[in-house]
């Protein structure tokens, strides 16, 4: 689970006569990965198949593109059988049978395509006219006039003092008017004074109104024009995908049959075959080979060679294979965002997927927003991408977890609505264990209390720095080990390790930010002075950045090469060590800083819902209120589940797998053709 399979290297020769049968069997299997062959008989590679390889390789690629514009995934479907005589007409005749079926359905993907590039357009257009819908002035011909020209455009309040000084600088009337968030500042003047101070403003920042030729010159007219066009083209866009789900089954279908025979072809193109006989060269998981031999027992009648080259596992050539869990599964399409793991380093899902729905719980506390993210994971995500739906899924039960530690049920109001904080006191709790300190001053709590309050989540984020950053360099150790690279162990991950782990000690023993820190100044002031964890970060840090100035002398050293050392080179580690330790050590504060600002929203839209009821409560106003107070929690969520995935992200893949992750493998991609069967005629 932590680290990848081994593998045995196979080459397989098998009679011409028994190929087909072979291979269909290996296919269905679904147990070995068919690599190149190696040199000595690549002259008799199977050239034949290689033009139809890559033709079924582009046609799967092209109905996958067809899917994504439908807004759908392939899923496996009922299982197809087809009847093989020569597997070039057999993708002939598949390809002819569904003719129809893939040109109804590239043509419907190519319009809903089109459609939306159309809608973003429309839409890009309205927002643009937002601020000046009201205006009824045909802007269109006051930008295109001959002598006389004008201009309106949108930009940032900010930008009017320089947007106010260009106008002058080409002596231009010009008007500014506040709307919403955005300043509408228009320009008048001699038509080529205000064309070049509409460059200069744009390179400011400020956006002309520009409205398309077949829209109204009136930004009212065109924003209206522009409202109902969307509204027509998302529902004609709506109608073609309903148009297509009808046939997705029989897309779906037609898919893996094309798959199926895309990935036997290329297993074709691999081969090897003289005038008796076929060579098949790859790698299978060691826990298969004995099942290797009973298939071909099976197909061959015992007419079949199979020679190991070796077990392998860590050599560049030879394909990772991981196998994982169900849950553990699902994070490992996250890493391999990042790269797939090479064999001879320690894989980091695992532990992956008991970090990453943490710290989303811990910056993400809240059972209604939790809930909002799983229904989103399952209701829009799942028919896209079924695995990072399921991890988006994970990531919502986490928030609903540590919301319901914090107390926190869309936000305060409805926390205390439904009792969640009277819940806790019958627990025996004064307060939810995860309250957050700005809900505490926010509720009148003793300013003492609320500062323990920031104390422990600031605590808490310190602490998993320091735990991930010191495993992660201890990860780093394991992985040179494995990969043999003890120049990298001795000049680098070691000292590395210690400088981190002199760092994050007193974080992870005491776990209490103020003591750690004054346990660091006591010790780096005092000379290692605070008792033994004083002794053990003044000593382990000087230690670990003597070792980073002259590990690299070290190794040669080791080796029998002499004490050679660059002193610009080794200088440069030791600084960029000092500043890998200070800065990833901060980076996890943003742990507690997406904590406090996700309850600062809430608070803010709770205090919005209350000023809505005080001055006249009425019905009326306090449906205003719920209305506004939903609007804040869907936004909360929204762009806080957004942030906090995307810092979640950030601290795995750059403060934590720098430290260990190389990710540079390739994956073992065994020839399979799920959802088909081939029968060799």
């Amino acid at each position: 689970m932590i680290i990848s399979n081994r593998l045995e290297e196979v080459l397989i020769v098998i009679p011409n006569e028994n190929y087909d049968k072979a291979l269909a069997s290996l296919a269905n299997a679904s147990i070995i990965n068919i690599d190149e062959p190696p040199e000595p008989l690549k002259n008799y590679t199977n050239r034949y198949y290689r033009k139809i390889a890559l033709e079924a390789a582009e046609r799967k690629s092209r109905l996958e593109g067809v899917f994504k514009a439908l807004g759908l995934e392939p899923r496996p479907s009922e299982q197809v059988t087809i009847n093989v005589k020569d597997w070039e007409q057999a993708y002939r005749d598949v390809v002819a049978a569904n003719s129809k079926l893939e040109e109804d359905m590239e043509r419907l993907a190519s319009r809903i395509t089109e459609l939306n590039a159309r809608a973003a357009e429309l839409q890009a257009l309205v927002s643009l006219l937002e601020p000046v819908k009201e205006v009824s002035a045909d802007v269109r011909t006051a930008w295109e006039g001959t002598h006389v020209r004008a201009a309106v455009g949108v930009m940032s309040p900010d930008l009017a003092p320089s947007a106010i000084g260009v106008a002058n600088k080409y002596k231009l009337l010009y008007m500014t008017q506040p709307v919403n968030e955005l300043m509408v500042f228009v320009i008048a003047g001699e038509s080529n004074s205000v064309a070049t101070a509409a460059a200069e403003l744009s390179r400011l920042g400020w956006r002309r109104i520009a409205i398309p030729p077949e829209m109204p010159g009136s930004p009212k007219e065109a924003y209206n024009a522009s409202l109902q066009t969307l509204t027509k083209v998302m529902e004609e866009v709506s109608a073609l995908r309903s148009e297509a789900l009808k046939r997705a089954e029989d897309l779906n279908r037609y898919y893996a049959q094309v798959s199926g025979l895309a990935n036997i072809l290329r297993a074709l193109s691999l081969s090897s075959r003289t005038d008796s006989v076929s060579f098949i060269y790859g790698f299978v998981d060691l826990k298969d080979s004995k099942k290797l031999r009973r298939i071909l027992d099976t197909c061959c009648d015992g007419a079949y060679v199979v020679k190991s080259l070796g077990v392998r596992r860590g050599e560049k050539y030879v394909p990772t294979k991981v196998d994982l869990p169900g849950y553990f599964k699902w994070f490992h399409s996250i890493v391999e965002m990042y790269g797939t793991p090479s064999g001879d380093e320690i894989v980091p899902t695992f532990f992956m997927a008991i970090t990453m729905p943490i710290i989303f719980g811990l910056m993400f506390p809240d059972i209604g927003h939790g809930l909002l993210v799983l229904l989103f994971a399952v209701f829009y995500m799942m028919p896209r991408s079924r695995d990072i739906a399921k991890v988006a899924s994970v990531l919502g039960v986490a928030g609903m977890i540590t919301g319901f530690l914090a107390g926190e049920f869309f936000g305060p109001v409805s926390a205390h609505a439904i009792g969640l904080d009277r819940l806790w006191e019958q627990l025996g709790f004064r307060v939810p264990p995860l309250l957050s300190p700005v809900d505490a001053a926010t509720e009148s709590s003793t300013e003492p209390y609320t500062i323990q309050l920031f104390n422990e989540a600031l605590s808490m984020s310190f602490w998993i720095g320091a735990f991930m950053l010191t495993f992660g360099n201890i990860l780093g150790i394991a992985n040179d080990l494995l990969s043999r690279n003890y120049e990298d162990l001795i000049a680098r991950r070691a000292p590395l390790t210690l400088l981190f782990l002199a760092a994050g000690l007193p974080f992870l023993i005491y776990f209490n930010a103020y003591r750690a820190g004054y346990v660091i100044e006591e010790a780096l002031f005092g000379l290692g002075k605070g008792g033994p964890i004083g002794a053990f970060v003044f000593y382990g840090a000087l230690a670990s950045i003597v070792w980073l100035l002259i590990g690299e002398g070290l190794y040669t050293l080791a080796i029998g090469e002499g004490f050679r050392l660059d002193p610009i080179e080794g200088f440069l580690g030791m600084f960029e060590g000092m500043l890998l330790a200070l800065g990833n050590s901060i980076s996890f504060l943003r742990i507690m800083g997406l904590s406090l600002a996700h309850a600062g929203l809430m608070v803010g839209f709770t205090i919005l819902y209350y000023v809505s009821l005080t001055p006249h409560p009425n019905p009326l106003t306090y449906a205003g209120a719920v209305l506004l107070y939903a609007v804040g929690n869907l936004l909360t969520a929204g762009l806080e589940g957004i942030v906090a995935f995307a810092h979640d992200l950030r601290l795995h893949f750059y403060e934590w797998f720098n430290k260990f992750y190389r990710g540079l493998g390739r994956p073992f991609v065994p020839l399979s053709t799920p959802g088909v069967t081939f029968v060799i005629s």
